[in-house]
């Protein structure tokens, strides 16, 4: 008799315990993994927005950079722009293109300058003129040209530059805007070519 009241309660303690497994295994464990997987998706999902983050916070970066240099770009521009008057800025610019183009092997078909105007310039002593310059020659050489135009110093900013065949060679047709100020007298004895 006490072996068999040992077996039965040892039976409901097995099966008890059993049963408490298959609730475990029921609701407890299912709602554990659905909370786990959630945790996990949430964060993956906070990894993704850091990642974008970060690379929105370098594009920034990049953009604040490249702002900071142009702006240094343009103080140097302007603290290196000649008090000159058009005909001599037009005089420099033309010697500088006619120079470029014999060191670097090709030729300046057409140099054509617009007239002055301040309209991009308002508030400021600044006067633009534009300038627009074709040239012939081997790309190999176009290269070197444009590069030692950019860093000859001269106050300009290239707009456009259009690089086409044509039955000379490589045709470079360039548009820049040259900047002056205007606020100053030009020198009497200073000569500027023509127009072409």
């Amino acid at each position: 008799m006490s072996t068999l009241r040992t077996s039965t309660l040892r039976a409901a303690t097995g099966g008890a315990l059993l049963l408490g497994a298959i609730i475990v295994g029921l609701f407890v464990l299912p709602d554990a993994n659905r909370q786990l997987l959630v945790e996990r998706k949430a964060t993956e999902a906070a990894n993704e927005r850091l990642k974008d983050q970060m690379k929105q916070l370098g594009e920034r970066q990049e953009l604040v950079d490249r702002l900071a240099l142009d702006q240094q770009h343009l103080d140097k521009l302007e603290k290196n722009m000649p008090p000159e008057s058009v005909g001599a800025l037009q005089w420099s610019l033309s010697q500088t293109l006619y120079n470029l183009a014999q060191q670097n092997g090709v030729r300046l078909q057409s140099v054509k300058y617009g007239l002055p105007s301040r309209d991009g310039a308002k508030g400021t002593d600044l006067e633009s003129i534009d300038v627009e310059f074709t040239v012939l020659g081997i790309y190999p050489s176009m290269k070197p040209f444009m590069h030692d135009l950019e860093g000859s110093g001269l106050p300009f900013a290239v707009g456009s530059a259009r690089l086409e065949e044509s039955p000379e060679g490589a045709r470079l047709g360039v548009s820049l805007r040259a900047f002056r100020h205007a606020g100053t007298r030009a020198n009497p004895n200073s000569t500027a070519p023509e127009e072409t």
